[in-house]
Parts: structure tokens; sequence; C-alpha cells
């Protein structure tokens, strides 16, 4: 099933929902581990391809957003406060997830040294100090986004403990009947 039901999400979504994941989880993981132990193993493995892996997390997520929007009337419908919540933090996890790759481009675009991604120049540097200057919320978003990262998994767990509605299991594939 490739698209979003009441009873699932699409193997599209959990796809797109999984690799955003396992990137984001990765970038932050490096950065907050280095910043703990510097120059370990696992930070200096992955700092080489945090431009290219942000860049693919700019990717996905325009994928996934458009995505979103395509089946938004296929998903389950949710009444109340929490619903609203919901959407709220999700728009501002989506902003948040679009903004950091765009803020780090523009950050080593901005500064001179040109944006590098899957080995290939996509932008040559510039003196924008402008751009530079935006890319100094790139650390902000980082934190914004680790906060809505936390919180998101908090509730998964609490619709999936707490309420025992399924939401859980929606992300993690369909369920035999």
């Amino acid at each position: 099933m490739l698209k979003d039901s009441p009873r699932a999400y699409g193997r599209l979504t959990r796809t797109l929902h999984w690799l955003v994941a396992v990137l984001v989880v990765t970038q932050l993981s490096s950065v907050f581990v280095n910043a703990v132990w510097k120059d370990n193993a696992f930070s200096q493995a992955i700092f080489p391809w945090h431009t290219t892996i942000g860049g693919g997390v700019l990717i996905l997520m325009t994928a996934r957003t458009l995505w979103a929007l395509s089946q938004r009337r296929q998903r389950p419908r949710h009444a109340g406060r929490l619903q609203r919540l919901a959407i709220g933090g999700h728009i501002v996890m989506y902003a948040l997830l679009i903004l950091m790759p765009l803020s780090g481009a523009l950050m080593t675009w901005g500064m001179g040294y040109g944006v590098h991604v899957f080995g290939k120049a996509w932008f040559e540097g510039a003196d924008a100090p402008w751009a530079a200057s935006f890319g100094g919320l790139h650390g902000t978003f980082a934190w914004l986004l680790t906060l809505m990262i936390v919180g998101h998994v908090c509730m998964a767990l609490y619709h999936h403990f707490r309420l025992r509605d399924g939401t859980l299991r929606r992300m993690l594939g369909p369920t035999p009947d």
C-alpha cells in the first residue's frame, strides 16, 4: 500500500519518515557526541558527510512535505486539542527539518566555502554576510529540532502505551486484521 489510509501510513510516508529520522539522528548525535568527546571516531566518520547528509534531508523533506499535503485527507481524523497540538508540532518540525539544511548551506555559501553535496559543488562560495548571518541560526535550529524530536518520540510512546490508539503501529506498518 503506497498511499496512506486511516488504518496505516502508506509505504512512501513510512519510508520518508524513517529515512529522515535516521539521517537527522545521525547528524545530531555526531555533533552532540563530538561536543562531549572531541575527535571521536563516530563524529569523525560522519563529519565529512555532514553537508551531503543535510542535502539529502532537504531533498527528502521537500518530497515528504509535498507527499504529506497530498495525503492529508487519507489520514485518520482525531478531534480535540491534542490533534491541534499534533498538527502544530508537525508543522514546526517540518519547518525545522527544512530550515536546518538551508541555514547550513547558506552559512557555508555565505562564508565563501561553497556547498558541496554528493561530491559535487552545487554552489561556489560567495562573500554574503546576510547568508552567513542567517546560517548563524543553524545551531539554534539544531537545539529546537532536538527538543521537537524528543517531544515527538514521547508523544508516540504516550499514544502507544497510554492511549493505545494505534498511532505508533500506523507508522511502523500495517498490521494483519
